[in-house]
């Protein structure tokens, strides 16, 4: 069965932009060749949910170059967006649960990739939907930013794999244990 994966950079104190949605301080760091390459880990991949700040930062940072073209994307908003017709995008809004069965469907077997942010990877953990976080921390602190999971509730973790870089950066494969949501 799919798994919801939520797979972010963030920093030592738990951010994973600066409060104007700013990525420099990672865009400035290589991680090197013993980190997990992003090939790897999107060859897992069959469908991607994301926020719409961060589908409005991908279509103003790149906007001919939609790094999801083999794959649906549904992207979380309360307000009608335009879609660029030639991609899988869906605009989607509600209930975390249906969200989540439409992209495991649409993955056909492989892995859901909660592209971001933060708040939408919460949604999907406070609903009981997340199962997985992979987390490679950059050692750097920003003070303050973009939270990387802001939940409502405490969630226990299982880690599963970790281990540090040569560049310092520390990979962490932690899995959600299904807990009821009450």
């Amino acid at each position: 069965m799919s798994k919801l994966v939520y797979y972010v950079a963030a920093t030592l104190d738990g951010y994973i932009a600066t409060q104007q949605h700013k990525l420099d301080w990672l865009e400035n760091f290589a991680l090197g060749d013993d980190a997990t390459t992003y090939d790897d880990f999107y060859q897992t991949i069959g469908a991607v949910v994301m926020g719409s700040r961060t589908y409005d930062w991908i279509m103003s940072n790149a906007p001919d170059d939609w790094p999801y073209q083999d794959v649906p994307a549904f992207v979380m908003s309360n307000r009608n967006r335009s879609v660029p017709a030639n991609l899988d995008i869906t605009i989607v809004h509600g209930d975390a649960g249906a969200i989540a069965a439409k992209a495991r469907q649409a993955a056909k077997s492989k892995n859901v990739w909660l592209v971001g942010g933060g708040k939408t990877a919460a949604c999907f953990a406070d609903a009981g939907e997340l199962q997985q976080l992979f987390i490679t921390t950059i050692p750097i602190f920003l003070g303050t930013g973009v939270p990387v999971l802001p939940v409502d509730r405490a969630l226990e973790v299982v880690p599963r794999k970790q281990r540090t870089l040569q560049s310092g950066a520390m990979e962490c494969v932690l899995d959600l244990p299904i807990v009821p949501v009450a």
